[in-house]
Formats: structure tokens, sequence, C-alpha cells
């Protein structure tokens, strides 16, 4: 049994997350990453708090991170808060179905519960997977009705 305990990322856990947003990308869409680019991103919003915020869960006894979550805001006029979106999930295989997810999910949920800015959480989910899916059914989150669209500068 391992002891997770979920927290804001510090800057040194960013090597880790880097290994973790690699390997997602390989998983769900086989893209390589370039890694040079992925630091700068996955630095920037240390120097640059509004940008985002990750989470971390860590394995306290193998002192080893086993999940993370990023988070961004949209604003919402009509609701007149902001909506946070969760993004960038990844869990090491070694910790999927050990609750890695529920506990990074509970975390931020209870941060916008705790607050009158926000007006609650998103996130996008491939269409395929329905592993993910369902989870996120598990923690209360429903099926939205728009569709995903974009225009990217760019391959991905």
């Amino acid at each position: 049994m391992c002891s997770i305990k979920v927290r804001q990322a510090v800057r040194e856990d960013i090597p880790a997350m880097a290994e973790m947003q690699m390997a997602m990308a390989h998983e769900t869409e086989n893209l390589e990453l370039n890694k040079e680019v992925l630091m700068r991103g996955l630095t920037r919003p240390f120097d640059e708090p509004h940008l985002a915020t990750y989470y971390v869960a860590v394995d306290e006894a193998a002192q080893r991170v086993a999940g993370m979550l990023m988070t961004t805001q949209e604003w919402s006029d009509w609701r007149c808060g902001s909506i946070v979106w969760i993004q960038s999930v990844f869990v090491v295989p070694d910790y999927r179905g050990k609750s890695v997810f529920s506990k990074l999910y509970e975390f931020v949920q209870d941060i916008v519960k705790k607050s009158d800015f926000y007006g609650g959480l998103r996130l996008y989910v491939e269409t395929e997977n329905t592993r993910a899916q369902e989870v996120y059914k598990k923690k209360g989150m429903e099926v939205e009705h728009y569709h995903m669209m974009k225009w990217m500068k760019g391959s991905f």
C-alpha cells in the first residue's frame, strides 16, 4: 500500500513531470515531443503563475511522483467567475487503479469548492478513452454538449 500525498508542484518536480508528459504523448497520441520545448513549457508557469498551476501526487514512501495534472482558468462572464480546466493528466502505470487520479481530482475540486471565484471544473478527454471517461463520471463529472474544435500553428 502506498501513501499518496497531493501538493502543488515545485520546480524540482519538473524532470518527473517532463517524463510523464513525454510518456503520455507517446501513449495517447503516439507523439514524440521535443524535450527542449516541453521543458520550456513546463517551466514557464513557474515564472508566470497566471498561465497554469501544476499539482503532483507523491508516493511519500518511495519518494516518487506518481501522477500529475495541470490546471488553467477560463473566465465565464455568464457565471462571473473562472472555470478551472484540468489538463495534462497522467498517472504512472505502476500507480494506476490505486486512486491516484481521484486524490489529484479531489484536491483540485476542494480548492474550487472553497472559493467563490470558481464556478466549476472542466476537462477534455480522448473520445476513445472510455476507461478515463468512466473514472471522470464516477467523480461526478458529466458529458458536455460541446464539441472541441481547434486551429493550431504547427503540427499538433
